[in-house]
């Protein structure tokens, strides 16, 4: 547990010297920063998340490992780029602005046909993507072996984060997800670069995503089969699937959590700023 004086301590923000003004905040190894961006539109976004308390959430989160080296969570300006990064060099993982616009204008105005709301499909995509970075930045720091594709791998640490929360707020983060891989998969193309690519098609990560959640739990996630989302042939091994990955993320990062108790309470805790 973290002694009352040493958080108080530690929540105390620190500003970084300069016109740019960006706000930076240290707890234990965890550094947060959000850069202030010049675009109208990002200022926005920077605020709102800002306001929302993005990053101390997922702070408050990563306080469940125990971090040999520190790591930054940043939320900056891309030049327009619409992305978000690992950097093992800097040790530290990056949301562009941009890929949060871009979240927002794929977003549904009020609800979309399948019942995800505008705040779910935006806040389901930032939850989603920030540990899909974190889950390589993990992969790096706490030298966890990965077989197979690291992006397939962070995917999973992603979902299976999502997945121990509550039930009703993992339903709204998957769904939110989920909405976010199918945009994107209606853009695909398949061309050959497409498969070359070191992730997988949308496509293939939205039902990848969607049989975890179905064989995490039938009851909260019976409704992607009964209305069609995921093929018949693909629920049959769902809970399979999800008691695989399960196994293999307790085996490797088991050792490096506070304590399973304090691991649930504090990813939860971490996730109130979704909804």
């Amino acid at each position: 547990m973290i002694r009352a004086l040493s958080l108080v301590l530690a929540l105390v923000p620190v500003f970084c010297a300069g016109p740019a003004r960006s706000w930076i905040a240290e707890q234990g190894r965890v550094r947060i920063v959000y850069e202030v961006p010049k675009a109208p539109e990002a200022h926005t976004i920077y605020r709102e998340m800002r306001a929302r308390h993005l990053l101390e959430g997922l702070r408050e989160t990563l306080g469940i490992i125990r971090l040999p080296r520190s790591l930054t969570l940043r939320l900056a300006e891309c030049g327009g780029e619409v992305n978000a990064w690992y950097a093992p060099t800097t040790r530290s993982v990056t949301v562009c602005y941009e890929f949060i616009q871009d979240v927002q204008s794929r977003a549904p105005k009020d609800v979309s046909p399948t019942g995800v709301t505008r705040h779910q499909a935006i806040m389901g995509s930032i939850a989603h993507v920030f540990l899909h970075e974190i889950g390589h930045a993990l992969f790096h720091l706490l030298d966890v072996p990965v077989l197979g594709r690291e992006e397939d791998a962070a995917d999973q640490f992603a979902a299976l984060l999502l997945l121990r929360l509550g039930p009703a707020q993992a339903r709204k983060i998957i769904d939110g997800s989920a909405f976010l891989f199918a945009s994107y998969a209606g853009e695909e193309k398949m061309e050959k670069g497409d498969f070359a690519n070191d992730h997988g098609l949308f496509r293939q990560r939205f039902y990848n995503l969607l049989c975890l959640a179905y064989g995490s739990d039938k009851r909260t996630f019976g409704y992607l089969a009964d209305r069609g989302d995921l093929p018949e042939e693909r629920t049959a091994n769902c809970a399979a699937e999800y008691d695989q990955v399960a196994f293999a993320m307790d085996r490797l990062f088991g050792r490096h959590l506070r304590s399973d108790r304090m691991a649930r309470e504090r990813t939860r805790r971490g996730f109130r700023w979704t909804f």
